[in-house]
């Protein structure tokens, strides 16, 4: 697949940008038929029969609805009727709010109604060793930014699908392993993976086929040096929306829409990370910039697939979920980053 080029003009408008291009290579996964020797989304890995399956022990996160009392609800309704600007809380409301949250417990996820009555919702940890699930398989011979740590040709994504409260990356989601290995090294291949229990089915890829392209992308505005980060400020345009690739991709640049830039330093050095992949709920953020050439202007019904969540796969609320590794401590462990 072919991403649009670059309009002509939109560097030349910036003097200077050009020399922080990076590649990356957008995988463009869309739906399809996908074996343990193929690069892909959501299929088989190639794994060693004598290797044991990762299992996540960490506790997950498992959602529980809590009856609130009638009398509670009717108090919450007249506060809110009672607010002089719609999108702002009375202090009354804010009160309530606690009693709410107290009330459902630890974990408080907040309160609504699936169809039923109005129930409080939380979050609590049950421990249960998990078979991971599978997420992606990425060749070297067919992603050109793949770093190759060691020697290694391949890497195989896996995580947990369920939410789970990861403290110590600020992230709340799917636990993850990454898996480097060498292809020519797995001689007898593991023919069916255990079956992992599913807690969240946006975690849960659907099969398919890459089609990998390498581009060109550019920093994130607040990581160009001063005078760019004001010319990137006042360009004619969404800068992000068009010098930064959406979509699962490996390497380029992060964007840091949510928290603005924020440092992922290696836990073993202490250096610099550097993005290694994305997970991401869209393809082309509903832009014509990042759409592919051979799918514009197509009809969703001729396609077959949903041009702009191929995968089916959700991070946070239709975010994306970043992992960085550090380039000179290939056995360091990554870091994660939700956006």
């Amino acid at each position: 697949m072919r991403t649009p080029a670059l309009p002509a003009d939109a560097l030349a408008a910036l003097p200077g940008l050009a020399a922080f291009g990076r590649t990356a290579t957008r995988l463009h996964p869309r739906p399809g038929t996908v074996t343990a020797q193929d690069s892909h989304v959501g299929g088989p890995l190639r794994w060693p029969a004598d290797e044991p399956w990762p299992l996540c022990e960490h506790p997950h996160m498992v959602n529980e609805e809590v009856p609130l009392p009638q009398e509670l609800l009717d108090r919450l309704a007249a506060a809110q009727r009672g607010r002089t600007q719609h999108n702002i809380i009375t202090d009354e409301e804010a009160v309530l709010h606690e009693e709410l949250a107290t009330l459902v417990g630890p974990g408080f996820a907040g309160w609504g109604s699936m169809g039923g009555p109005t129930m409080g919702f939380r979050y609590v940890p049950r421990p249960h060793a998990n078979p991971m699930l599978a997420v992606a398989q990425l060749r070297a011979a067919n992603v050109p930014d793949l770093p190759t740590p060691g020697g290694a040709d391949l890497l195989q994504v896996l995580w947990c699908p369920f939410e789970h409260a990861q403290d110590d990356e600020g992230v709340w989601g799917p636990t993850m392993r990454l898996v480097w290995r060498r292809e020519a090294d797995v001689t007898g291949p593991l023919a069916t993976a255990p079956d992992s229990a599913v807690g969240d089915d946006g975690y849960v890829p659907a099969p398919c086929r890459l089609h990998p392209e390498q581009i060109v992308e550019y920093p994130y505005p607040q990581e160009l040096p001063e005078p760019l980060q004001d010319q990137a400020k006042n360009w004619p345009g969404d800068y992000v929306t068009m010098f930064m690739a959406p979509g699962w991709k490996v390497g380029g640049y992060a964007k840091w829409q949510l928290t603005d830039l924020r440092p992922t330093p290696c836990r073993v050095c202490a250096g610099p990370t550097r993005l290694l992949l994305v997970i991401d709920s869209g393809e082309s953020n509903a832009t014509a910039r990042w759409r592919p050439v051979e799918e514009a202007g197509a009809d969703p019904g001729t396609l077959g697939y949903d041009a702009d969540e191929p995968t089916g796969v959700v991070v946070g609320r239709w975010g994306a979920l970043r992992v960085f590794v550090c380039p000179t401590c290939p056995g360091a462990p990554f870091r994660l980053d939700q956006q």
